[in-house]
């Protein structure tokens, strides 16, 4: 059997190679294009390792699930790509804008399970009608697919619902699954718990450096904005003589005092005696910066913005993850309630399932 199957792959192989260039072809002009290669790639694997039926009904799955997510994307107004399958790993939608809150990212990670989720309707009317347990295998893998998916692991669906809520459920959800991966040994799932630590990680990472540098990031913004008052007082300075330059002439000096940059030094001097301790260094090291600069005020800006771009990026993590506190039980609620559904059709057909003979 196992011989026809891949005699079966051999025959579909050199087909495609020899009239892929027609298909492709035709297939270019279509927007759709490369979900249909994807998916017909994706049903050549599984029907020569699960049966053709079987690859239908999973694929099925696998496409309402991104439809929902599709659709969640438009409601938000989001650029997206077609959705592309990938034999044995599912199904992807690319995404071309960038998620401004979590709760946007909550909006669109819903609705795959919850389109899963309504997919399972005409699978159980199906069973219903005809009584073939076909339609109940693919209910129950439905149902099992899409929970899986709410498990609360970044990047999978869960993760990404959960993303405004605390780390600690995160890494609630990785534990969980690197004890499911290494008790079953699983691969597939023992990758996602990699991806997920390294979510988990980054997030941690990032708190914690905000955390240790926010007098820090305070310190460098406050100076960035006097050095553009300063360099805005300048240049309205160098507009007035160009105007007149005989008062120039009148009034020049021989100094290289700047009570502009003075005045500077001065602001630093009372941040730094107002920081922390770990802050000091910094303020220290901004203050030869301006010694450095004197009045060069755009290069002494790019040397603040060098230090204020990696507590600016950890910055944004952590305000990104924070979500109100209602906003917060309300997505919690939610998800609960999908989870629960979904786990009560997974425990209520397999006590259906036939049993092997």
């Amino acid at each position: 059997m196992a011989k026809k199957r891949w005699g079966g792959l051999a025959v579909a192989g050199a087909f495609l190679l020899t009239k892929g260039k027609v298909i492709l072809a035709l297939l270019k002009f279509s927007k759709f294009g490369g979900t249909l290669i994807s998916f017909g790639v994706s049903l050549l694997f599984y029907a020569q390792v699960f049966g053709v039926w079987f690859g239908v009904g999973l694929l099925y799955l696998l496409f309402i699930h991104e439809m929902g997510h599709l659709f969640a994307a438009k409601r938000l107004g989001f650029k997206t790509g077609p959705a592309i399958f990938v034999p044995f790993m599912g199904a992807v939608i690319g995404i071309k804008d960038t998620f401004r809150t979590p709760k946007q990212e909550a909006i669109l990670a819903y609705g795959g399970p919850l389109a899963g989720l309504v997919s399972l309707i005409p699978l159980a009317i199906g069973y219903a009608v005809t009584g073939n347990d076909f339609w109940l295998v693919i209910f129950h893998l439905g149902a099992l697919l899409n929970l899986f998916n709410l498990l609360p692991v970044s990047p999978l669906d869960g993760g990404r619902i959960l993303a405004g809520l605390p780390i600690i459920v995160w890494v609630a959800g990785l534990a969980a699954l690197i004890a499911y991966g290494i008790t079953n040994f699983s691969l597939i799932l023992l990758l996602i718990a990699f991806f997920g630590g390294s979510a988990v990680w980054k997030r941690y990472k990032f708190a914690k450096q905000y955390e240790e540098n926010r007098s820090t990031l305070m310190l460098y913004r406050a100076a960035r904005e006097r050095v553009l008052r300063a360099k805005a007082e300048q240049e309205r300075a160098n507009a007035e003589v160009a105007l007149a330059p005989e008062v120039e002439e009148e009034q020049t000096v021989e100094s290289t005092y700047d009570p502009i940059a003075w005045s500077l030094r001065l602001d630093l001097q009372d941040l730094r005696q107002a920081s922390p301790e770990e802050a000091r260094q910094e303020a220290d090291d901004l203050l030869r910066y301006q010694y450095d600069a004197a009045n060069d005020y755009d290069a002494l800006l790019r040397r603040i913005d060098q230090r204020i771009e990696p507590l600016r990026l950890a910055e944004e993590s952590v305000q990104y993850h924070q979500m109100p506190k209602k906003q917060q039980t309300i997505t919690l609620l939610a998800y609960l309630a999908l989870g629960a559904i979904l786990f009560i059709a997974f425990e209520y057909s397999k006590g259906y399932l036939p049993t092997p003979s």
